[in-house]
């Protein structure tokens, strides 16, 4: 990128939109286990010094985690020279749809206001319909097309019982919402006052979760447990200290009480079901 001719600007910001296609654990596992293969280098910015030679400037620079999101990269101390050029260099498999820069942006005034949970309700919702546009674009769904028949090998262990679960997201502890394939949670929040004339709002939905999947690569990769706390130093962490106090072991006993049936899914496989996986016609919402 050539920002051209800038008159000792103060300030550069660089945004980019675009997505990135992970690596997961079978791939990490492999890169790990293969001499000649090299991890992914993630991304950098490089600028030419006073001598014309292209240097590292910012030897991480970020990345769009997950899919389609808007990065800012401030670049007003990664310029060695009045060249104003830019390299961004990865072997990350990095798509963009649209980069900009601004020079000396002004500050504006911005106003947070925190709107209070009102309900969440966690229940089986199905799997939707994944949508691709194009090979090289990201994979998105059609919330309105459900297929309600097993898809995924359901893990073993408990999950949170369908119902409210309002109480286990109201604050950042080691009490979680543990929902499985085909589950969702909706939420409602208090509705807030309309902005000032002239004014623009936007919406950031702040959450705190724990993530894993059941590759055969990942550690206890088939089983909910061991749960994760807020204190564990690894995973699985061997120290459950943090998971045995009464409070929690309450908790537990109130909220971990459901487990995914296999019986469907793996009837689908040797013929004694309906196999009705291979379609996503069973509900579309008016």
């Amino acid at each position: 990128m050539d920002f051209g001719a800038l008159a000792s600007p103060a300030q550069i910001t660089l945004f980019l939109t675009g997505w990135i296609y992970p690596t997961d654990c079978n791939l990490n596992v492999q890169i790990a286990q293969n001499p000649t293969l090299q991890a992914p280098v993630p991304p950098s910015v490089w600028v030419p010094d006073e001598r014309g030679e292209w240097v590292e400037s910012i030897p991480f620079m970020g990345f769009p985690s997950g899919k389609t999101k808007t990065i800012a990269v401030d670049l007003s101390s990664a310029f060695r020279a009045k060249d104003y050029r830019v390299r961004i260099r990865t072997s990350a498999a990095l798509r963009w749809d649209e980069i900009f820069f601004t020079v000396d942006d002004g500050p504006v005034e911005t106003r947070v206001a925190t709107a209070r949970l009102l309900r969440a309700d966690l229940r089986f919702r199905g799997f939707c319909e994944p949508l691709v546009p194009a090979p090289e674009s990201p994979e998105t769904f059609d919330y309105h097309r459900v297929h309600v028949g097993p898809l995924w090998p359901p893990m073993a262990g408990r999950f949170t019982r369908y119902g409210d679960v309002r109480e286990l997201l109201e604050s950042t502890d080691d009490r979680l919402a543990v929902f499985g394939a085909g589950d969702e949670i909706v939420v409602e929040f208090e509705a807030l006052p309309e902005p000032p004339a002239g004014w623009t709002r936007d919406f950031l939905l702040h959450n705190t979760g724990w993530e894993k999947d059941c590759l055969l690569n990942t550690v206890t990769g088939q089983t909910v447990e061991p749960m994760p706390f807020q204190a564990m130093r690894d995973y699985p962490d061997g120290d459950s200290y943090a998971l045995n106090r009464s409070e929690y072991r309450a908790y537990l006993k109130r909220y971990q009480t459901r487990q995914q049936p296999s019986v469907q899914f793996w009837r689908k496989f040797d013929g004694s079901g309906v196999d009705n996986a291979n379609g996503y016609q069973d509900r579309v919402d008016p």
